[in-house]
């Protein structure tokens, strides 16, 4: 199979590789569409620390090839979205369903091939059928959405609530979405006027540049979802929260900043991290299969695997968004 192979930092070619045969449980996947997110580009500029060479990426959707024994939930033939994150299924957290943060947690294109190929070798419990009227730009998009919906399922809007969203990216937008079908009274903020006119588009009450005209009011939001990972990000929501206000953190700053403890006592906030998913896949596809979300907005690009180290190199260009990649 042809695949992208990120041999040390900075480093991606495309060559042949062996197929992927499954084991017991597990399925190989003949990879239609994959996504290009922010951690690709952190594994690529070496952030990870993990052993290298590895293909990377993890958004991706196929048919299914092969399968393994044992295997029942899917079929060959099948359409499929994977999700990327394989724990352990041994340990006090995966009990306490936890999965999501499991210490021995196998991530998809970091710990082991990823979806930038042909085809990958996926555990079938990992694997989810795409149902009928999703195609499959839509599908591929699956899993970050997923990412946001964990989130607003932590903290899901009240009635009358005012929503700020820090971070107008991929996440950011998604988010949108989702908090949107609560009718919350929703602002964004971004860096970035080419995010803010997209945020406007998928229906934000108010988009706030960062810096810009205008401005947001300390103080003033019940519930903030910090997706940037930008280093002032958590101070920023702290700032912007209202008493007894609710912060959802899913970025991740990659260092810690000091922040006012003052400020979240006397001010009694309540702030949670919000990692990935656990549950969220199939309740995410039936919202894309009712059409009561459309991601599709954010797709800016389609590649092949050729253009793939151009497109990771360029991942913060400004009006990009999901890039999608047909191995």
């Amino acid at each position: 199979m042809r695949a992208a192979i990120l041999n040390n930092t900075a480093d991606l070619s495309v060559r042949d590789l062996p197929d992927p045969v499954p084991g017991s449980g597990e399925v190989v996947i003949d990879v239609t569409l994959a996504g290009i997110c922010g951690s690709d580009y952190s594994l690529y500029h070496g952030k990870f620390g993990v052993p290298l060479p590895v293909v990377p990426g993890h958004e991706g959707m196929g048919i299914v090839k092969e399968i393994g024994p044992g295997v029942s939930n899917v079929a060959v033939g099948q359409r499929v979205v994977i999700q990327p994150n394989f724990a352990c299924w041994n340990c006090d957290l995966c009990d306490s369903k936890l999965d999501n943060i499991c210490r021995e947690k196998v991530r998809l294109g970091i710990d082991t091939n990823g979806v930038f190929a042909q085809f990958v070798k996926i555990p079938s419990r990992y694997v989810w059928p795409v149902p009928e009227g999703i195609d499959d730009r839509t599908a591929t998009l699956t899993e970050p959405l997923a990412v946001a919906a964990h989130a607003v399922k932590n903290l899901t809007p009240s009635e009358g609530d005012r929503v700020l969203i820090i971070g107008a990216g991929v996440i950011g937008l998604l988010t949108l979405l989702l908090v949107k079908l609560e009718g919350a009274d929703l602002t964004i903020s971004d860096l970035l006027t080419e995010h803010l006119a997209m945020a406007e588009k998928m229906g934000a009450d108010r988009a706030f540049q960062v810096g810009g005209e205008g401005e947001l009011k300390p103080s003033s939001f019940d519930l903030i979802y910090e997706t940037s990972g930008a280093p002032s990000g958590l101070a920023d929501a702290i700032g912007f929260a209202a008493p007894g206000a609710r912060i959802a953190l899913l970025g991740l700053e990659g260092q810690d900043h000091p922040v006012s403890s003052t400020q979240i006592v006397r001010k009694e906030l309540s702030i949670v991290g919000s990692m990935i998913y656990t549950d969220e896949f199939p309740g995410v596809l039936e919202l894309l299969q009712t059409g009561r979300i459309d991601p599709t907005p954010l797709i800016s690009d389609m590649i092949g695997l050729d253009d793939l180290e151009n497109a990771i190199k360029n991942f913060n260009a400004p009006g990009r968004f999901k890039v999608l990649v047909s191995p």
